[in-house]
């Protein structure tokens, strides 16, 4: 009789061991599809909402413009913060797997409740607080059990997640086509083609899980005991229903406002992720050098604050102007104004491409880490700054040209091909030998600080004085990135690049 740990052990090499998918194990197919579906119905329903929340009723919601745009810059602070429960969720009580089918077949009931008409205001929250458990659920667990897929020395590796980067930016292609459904037949429509994306992304995943995966994933990796486990699920659910429950109470007694609920979440936001690296830096695990080389990483992190609060502006602010004040007509036909966000998707593989190979072509000569987060920075502020042009230049009642709103992504979506990478990448090398996983996920929690800034930055919009807006935005962003690039050395020396450059 078989070893029923030798046979686990034989099924998941053979199982690691596939290239059925580009030369990659099955399960990586099934992850890639989901992802491909999860990216078409998010990217899809982001592109759109903003317009759905300030439409007058009964084809929208009838929020003000200010109060929209404050609503989807606070849904993504917020999202971003939900991760960090679902990451501690799938790694002690649920399990990677259990917790990527849970919290996508959550999300994909979301985007039911914002295609039902007759749902209205509740069905957005609804909508809302489920995408929001979904995160709360998985964390990041795709890309968990991308990793699970194969063993260390696999050189594959760096492929399947290259391929998932991809399958993203296709599925960013989503907003064109909701934003042309929602044109065409209505919102309620293309957040119900959203929501087919979800079902049907779910329903691959569980019809081949079991037998691409084996027993890859099920269990979590540091499991908490069965009593804690029953424990902090009840606690789990108690606390998210008295959340919904306060929540709703507060805001349909007028005591809450969506202003004052949006500012406390977002000034949260900005202070959880400051928290956390305070405890990374403080901790009796992290060595003094290693603290040392943390703290040389903060301004690289704020200059990535500054950048997610420039990204912010193009799905809230500039997503109205591109609906209110640019001319969209492409030879008789009216281009859908969603279609703008999926300029960044094809920008950001060309751009990603150039900068990649500008990069290997200079090899030992190339810039700093710093300094490319420096530029990045810089061009991210440019972004904000060209957008002044056509405010000065043209009346309110003026329909501009697209090419303006084209320029700022050129510029914006470079600077993200330079201090994407990097950033990560840094992040990583400067992480304590205790914290390396947490240090990546206080890195990626600076975009849930850039959107929470974003959230308040809008508290200062009001129609008239977008120049003066962006000036403020524009003008900080690129500030920040200029003093990076200045103190450059002696940020790379405190970070310890230095020495390894010396190293080598």
């Amino acid at each position: 009789m078989a070893n029923p740990v030798q046979a686990s052990t034989s099924q998941v090499a053979q199982l690691r061991s596939q290239k059925s998918f580009f030369g990659h194990p099955k399960a990586i197919g099934t992850l890639s599809f989901m992802q491909l579906c999860n990216s078409f119905a998010n990217y899809g329903m982001s592109a759109i909402l903003v317009y759905y929340l300030y439409a007058a009723a009964p084809e929208g919601l009838g929020f003000t413009q200010e109060n929209a745009a404050q609503l989807v810059s606070l849904y993504s602070a917020v999202s971003i913060l939900t991760g960090i429960i679902g990451s501690y969720v799938a790694d002690r009580v649920l399990g990677p797997r259990k917790a990527l089918g849970l919290a996508r077949s959550v999300q994909a009931v979301a985007y039911l409740c914002l295609a039902i008409p007759f749902l209205g205001v509740y069905g957005y929250v609804a909508s809302q607080a489920l995408l929001c458990l979904g995160t709360m659920l998985s964390g990041r667990s795709l890309e968990a059990l991308t990793g699970k897929m194969y063993e260390k020395e696999d050189k594959r590796r760096d492929g399947a997640f290259a391929i998932s980067y991809v399958i993203s930016n296709i599925g960013a292609a989503a907003p064109a086509i909701s934003g042309t459904v929602a044109l065409m037949t209505g919102y309620n429509v293309a957040f119900a083609m959203c929501a087919v994306f979800a079902i049907l992304g779910v329903v691959s995943y569980y019809a081949t899980e079991k037998k691409f995966f084996g027993p890859i994933g099920q269990e979590p990796d540091d499991p908490l005991s069965p009593e804690k486990k029953k424990s902090f699920m009840m606690k789990f659910a108690i606390i998210v229903v008295a959340a919904v429950v306060v929540m709703a109470v507060l805001f349909t007694t007028g005591i809450l406002t969506i202003n004052v609920f949006a500012n406390f979440m977002s000034t949260a936001a900005i202070f959880i992720p400051v928290i956390y690296l305070v405890y990374i830096i403080k901790s009796p695990k992290t060595e003094k050098e290693e603290s040392k080389h943390v703290l040389y990483l903060i301004p690289m992190y704020i200059c990535n604050c500054f950048a997610m609060l420039v990204w912010t502006q193009s799905t809230s602010i500039l997503a109205i102007y591109a609906e209110q004040r640019v001319n969209r007509n492409l030879f008789g036909f009216e281009i859908t104004p969603a279609a703008f966000q999926t300029l960044p998707a094809v920008l950001a593989i060309i751009f990603g491409i150039i900068v990649t190979a500008l990069w290997t072509k200079l090899g030992k000569k190339q810039p700093s880490a710093p300094t490319k987060i420096g530029i990045g920075t810089i061009f991210w502020g440019c972004g904000p700054l060209f957008m002044i042009i056509p405010f000065v230049l043209y009346a309110a009642d003026v329909k501009v040209s697209p090419m303006w709103l084209v320029m700022f992504y050129v510029l914006i979506i470079f600077g993200e091909a330079i201090t994407n990478a990097v950033g990560y990448s840094s992040a990583s090398l400067v992480a304590p030998k205790a914290f390396t996983t947490q240090m990546m996920t206080v890195w990626s929690m600076s975009q849930s600080t850039g959107a929470a800034l974003s959230t308040l930055a809008v508290n200062f919009y009001h129609e008239g004085s977008e120049a003066t807006y962006f000036l403020l935005i524009g003008g900080i962003t690129c500030f920040v990135g200029l003093l990076v690039m200045v103190f450059a050395k002696k940020l790379e020396k405190g970070m310890g690049l230095a020495d390894n450059k010396e190293a080598e």
